[in-house]
């Protein structure tokens, strides 16, 4: 087993190098009993780990069980946990998995009494690692209820072992031959290695990260890239990575150079491949001579118990016969009678407070259950919700935006701006009310960086409101300072919804005047800039009496003669804002207008950083391709139908799952767009079948639903990306172009 995996299980590790260790010197400890005073407990645990590093598991079956009672009587929960986990990691490696199970089960329901969260979620990781290689499925089953117990608040030590967890899920995962699991779980490892806990650390998990991913690429048959991480993970693990991982790396290699042919460096890494394997066996030799002394030597221990017991039977013999030790009995026996009679009222007592205890704990189970079903049917209803009202704004939406373009229509491109417009509204009422539960959650928290121009967003924003402003007689000013970069680096989509609702405040709240929106730059040092953001109206304003609640949620400014709205747009925003480290800021003066501002910092980055933009000759690409559109809607496939005729692409259409299986065994595309929600069979399930017909085909899911969890359930089907209804037509040849072969 290797080595890092356990190392991991030991919460004394978790301060320690996580993938190198030097093996330490051999230091003796006395045979027990054992008396140590808690100041000295930390280098006799010491002591004990340095027996694991030298492979006396030996010494540690004999000596570790004194050295958790002695811990026990000193109600040291930190020592005994680590010596717990000691034990049972020695317990692996002698293949007693049954007796490492059950200490580690005994240590998980010491950490779930103590409310512990990093040793709860420790003890789920060691127990997923005692079935590692010979039980799979168990091993997956204990790691997942490990992920259970990660809470949106966690120490940084209970973010490491997550971390962890996820990792050895990943190398489990191409250990049961299963890479797009594997790479779900090793995304999650990578991506967590960014944030500020670990990016200290991040090159301490590049050769173990690097040799999974060559796994899984071994698994997918693109052995050139498998030998790449391959190689990657030799060299960046140099005189780090153990012999199992070494042994495997070149594995792997040997497998990628014989399918791709390359016979000559095959031989070149078999030498040091035999020698390792040479290196494990006579190690495994070594390691079955102390497994055999460890039992013969608990064989001699149940023998000389069984000696005692026979022995002890001649002496009760004996004192039968003798008739004053019958006596010494007869007068303890009274004493225990009045002992026993004292312990059954103290357990009593004792019953009486147990029993009131889990009467209230009944209690606050079953109001925790009312409380989280509560919010399931909440958040079960707002998705419904959220699909059902997407579904036909796509449809008003998509088909609205198609007849602008059509020349035919021209006379009519005022009405459906109009609808367009009304559809837009309402869409991002729907976006408020599911943004304002989905910017609590940690995940709806996570920063989504990239680079970007600040004055394209701008205009791009701002040509969202040409409609409101010129209905509402509104001149619109975009100012944005020379100094300003004009390539950023940040959270592009919060920022553009925080400036959207700002914008869209202003446009709906006034009339007959002036919107001035402006960027100006305070500070620069080279590598980020402090931006100041402004947008001023010349609107009615907000009373003083309103303004300390016009952050409040669903809390809108009385309104005789203007549009009201959710009185959402303001509470996003301030909740954005806090994500991007930022807070909102206004100035408002009753019948003048109003400021809101806010100053926020953002990286800086120059042309070059800047993806490709699609332009005309790139959609070109796609003239001629053979599409299927999966959908349950006919409006739906409508639109998408009208979409792809207008840049020349061929398609066909199927209304649910199965049918959509049954068109691709008969029939050979470029592209699956695949609804999710569907009668018969649904888009991941479809998707899953397609994808065991070893058929490569891109699979774009269109969906109207937005949960948070959806990428989970999808990315794990072979779906390779995801679109949420509406869209703007950009964003569907846009993910086109990037699968595009």
């Amino acid at each position: 087993m290797r080595k890092l995996l356990l190392f991991f299980s030991l919460s004394l590790f978790l301060c320690a190098n996580l993938f190198a260790q030097e093996k330490p010197q051999e230091v003796i400890l006395p045979d027990p009993p054992y008396d140590y005073a808690l100041e000295e407990m930390d280098s006799i645990t010491g002591i004990a780990i340095k027996y694991f590093y030298n492979g006396n598991y030996e010494k540690i079956v004999d000596q570790v069980p004194a050295l958790i009672e002695n811990a026990t009587a000193l109600k040291s929960d930190k020592y005994q946990s680590t010596l717990r986990g000691l034990l049972g990691n020695a317990f692996m490696q002698i293949d007693e998995l049954v007796s490492a199970e059950a200490l580690f089960n005994l240590q998980l329901e010491t950490a779930k009494q103590n409310n512990d969260t990093a040793e709860v979620l420790k003890s789920y990781n060691n127990l997923g690692i005692v079935y590692f290689y010979t039980d799979p499925h168990k091993s997956i089953n204990y790691f997942e209820k490990g992920l259970e117990f990660n809470e949106e608040n966690i120490s940084d030590k209970a973010f490491i072992i997550v971390t962890i967890i996820n990792y050895n899920l990943a190398e489990l995962h191409v250990n049961t031959k299963n890479p797009n699991r594997a790479q779900y779980y090793l995304n999650i490892v990578k991506k967590r290695l960014k944030g500020s806990i670990l990016s200290s650390r991040a090159e301490e998990f590049a050769a173990t990260l690097n040799f999974v991913q060559a796994g899984i690429y071994l698994l997918r048959k693109e052995y050139e890239k498998s030998i790449e991480y391959s190689l990657l993970s030799l060299e960046t693990g140099k005189g780090n990575l153990d012999q199992n991982y070494l042994t495997d790396n070149y594995k792997n290699l040997i497998d990628a150079y014989d399918k791709t042919g390359q016979y000559e460096k095959l031989n070149e890494v078999r030498k040091p491949y035999d020698s390792l394997r040479d290196i494990r066996y006579e190690q495994e030799k070594i390691k079955q001579q102390q497994i055999s002394r460890i039992r013969f030597k608990i064989e001699s221990v149940e023998q000389e118990l069984q000696e005692s017991k026979i022995e002890n039977e001649r002496v009760k013999e004996k004192v039968k016969r003798d008739g004053a030790t019958l006596l010494v009995f007869a007068i303890l026996g009274i004493l225990l009678i009045a002992l026993l009679v004292t312990l059954l009222y103290t357990r009593a007592k004792r019953n009486k407070l147990l029993k009131d205890l889990r009467d209230k704990n009944t209690q606050y189970l079953e109001a925790k259950e009312t409380s989280e079903k509560l919010a399931r049917k909440n958040t079960k209803f707002l998705s419904t919700i959220s699909h059902e009202l997407r579904t036909p704004l796509y449809g008003i939406i998509g088909l609205s935006s198609v007849f602008l373009k059509n020349p035919k229509l021209l006379e009519f491109s005022e009405d459906f701006k109009s609808l367009k417009f009304s559809a837009d509204y309402l869409l991002a009422l729907v976006n408020d009310v599911l943004n304002i539960n989905k910017y609590e959650s940690k995940q709806g928290q996570e920063l989504q960086e990239s680079f970007f121009n600040i004055k394209q967003l701008s205009t791009s924003i701002l040509q969202t409101f040409v409609f409101l402003n010129e209905k509402n007689n509104n001149e619109v000013k975009l100012h944005i300072g020379s100094s300003v970069p004009q390539v950023l680096y940040g959270d592009k989509t919060k920022l553009s919804q925080v400036i959207m609702n700002l914008l869209s405040n202003a446009s709906k709240f006034t009339q007959d005047g002036t919107i001035e929106f402006s960027i100006k730059q305070h500070n620069n040092n080279g590598k980020s800039a402090e931006l100041f953001f402004e947008i001023k109206d010349t609107g009615r304003g907000i009373q003083p009496e309103n303004q300390n609640t016009i952050f409040e949620e669903f809390n809108q400014v009385p309104t005789d003669i203007y549009e009201g709205g959710t009185g959402l747009g303001l509470p996003i925003s301030n909740k954005l804002l806090k994500i991007l480290g930022s807070k909102l800021n206004m100035e408002s003066d009753y019948g003048t207008g109003t400021i809101f501002s806010f100053l926020i910092m953002l990286k800086t980055g120059s042309q070059k950083d800047l993806k490709t933009v699609v332009d005309q000759a790139d959609i070109k690409e796609l003239k001629g391709k053979k599409i299927l559109v999966v959908d349950d809607n006919k409006i739906n496939q409508l639109v998408t139908q009208k979409v792809l005729e207008h840049y020349l692409m061929t398609h066909n259409t199927a209304n649910n799952g199965q049918e959509a299986v049954d068109m691709v065994k008969d029939n050979s595309y470029d592209f699956i767009l695949m609804d999710i929600n569907m009668p018969v069979m649904n888009g991941i399930q479809a998707s899953g079948i397609i994808r065991e017909m070893n058929i490569a085909t891109p699979i774009l899911a269109l969906t109207a639903a937005d949960d948070l969890n959806l990428e989970k359930d999808v990315y794990g089907h072979g779906i390779n990306a995801i679109l949420v209804k509406p869209y703007q037509t950009e964003q569907l040849l846009q993910l086109m172009l990037q699968f595009n072969s």
